[in-house]
């Protein structure tokens, strides 16, 4: 494949021109040795980075986490993934917080980035542990920045490594959802938001996809910046109403003011969409007027 510059699995010239931003030969020569890569090749190349990535992460965590642990509380200290876990490990971190602040939030950041642009299960107990350390505002701010900046990790490590990978195995996927994104193309940026915030499509499938799909980085990392905060304000929110209950077994995601607040976001994503469809033809809600067979209007 010569100088790619399409969506790699889409059908779509109109996502194609707007992707056509040239850029030296040097790295157009590198891209295409990248995408001539055998499916084994591309997984190898995957595996070495993650290797390199969380190799990195375990030393950072080993070295900068606070080491005069107590015996009982050793076992605290590893990736959440309960609500009981979160909330050994604020309790753990609390008193290590104050005196070393910006040593916890650069290990966290690094942890969420990195799990994040591997499409690595288990962010949303991060976020949950966002707001348990970091508290509300503080947390949501980072946890959005975190979530959209690891997402956009993950569209570059698509682009650039893993297109072997997906047009072996996603390649049906993805054409299936390039017929829609090309409906949806003058309207894009608003229709990839709310893909962001629904359920239906799940995340790490949108940001493993949306290279091939012609999506631009900016409206992927903007469109990802509002579409996940929804999910942000909901799980650091709980995060602080975690730290602060004295047992997890009350937490819980799915509260009602949580739903509704969701189901607010999703339609006011939606109202851009629909006055955009009306207004490109004026006459949408009135009758047209029938044709026959020789193209004369009736009157």
């Amino acid at each position: 494949m010569a100088h790619d510059r399409t969506p790699l699995l889409g059908n779509g010239a109109a996502g194609s021109s707007s992707n056509a931003t040239s850029s030296t030969h040097k790295k157009d020569s590198k891209r295409e040795r990248l995408l001539n890569m055998t499916p084994s090749q591309s997984f190898l190349l995957l595996l070495a980075l993650i290797i390199t990535t969380f190799t990195g992460v375990y030393f950072l965590v080993k070295y900068t986490l606070p080491k005069d642990i107590p015996d009982d509380q050793r076992d605290w200290l590893k990736f959440p993934r309960s609500a009981e876990d979160v909330q050994h490990l604020s309790i753990l971190l609390e008193g290590y917080l104050q005196q070393h602040y910006y040593q916890v939030l650069f290990v966290f950041m690094t942890l969420y980035i990195s799990v994040q642009a591997f499409a690595i299960p288990g962010s949303v107990m991060l976020s949950v542990l966002g707001g348990a350390l970091f508290k509300l505002w503080r947390g949501i701010f980072v946890v959005l920045f975190c979530a959209s900046f690891g997402s956009l990790c993950c569209y570059m490590i698509s682009y650039y490594v893993c297109h072997p990978i997906v047009e072996k195995y996603l390649k049906k996927r993805i054409q299936q959802l390039s017929v829609k994104i090309e409906a949806k193309r003058d309207e894009l940026f608003f229709y990839f938001a709310f893909l962001r915030v629904t359920p239906f499509i799940p995340n790490w499938f949108m940001n493993v996809a949306s290279p091939h799909l012609g999506i631009p980085a900016t409206i992927f990392y903007f469109g990802t910046l509002l579409g996940v905060l929804p999910n942000t304000l909901v799980t650091v929110q709980a995060g602080v109403t975690l730290a602060a209950l004295a047992s997890p077994d009350d937490f819980t995601l799915l509260t009602p003011q949580n739903i509704i607040m969701t189901i607010v976001i999703c339609v006011c994503l939606l109202i851009p969409i629909v006055l955009h469809r009306n207004s490109e033809d004026p006459t949408a809600d009135a009758p047209k007027p029938a044709i026959d067979e020789d193209g004369l209007a009736q009157v």
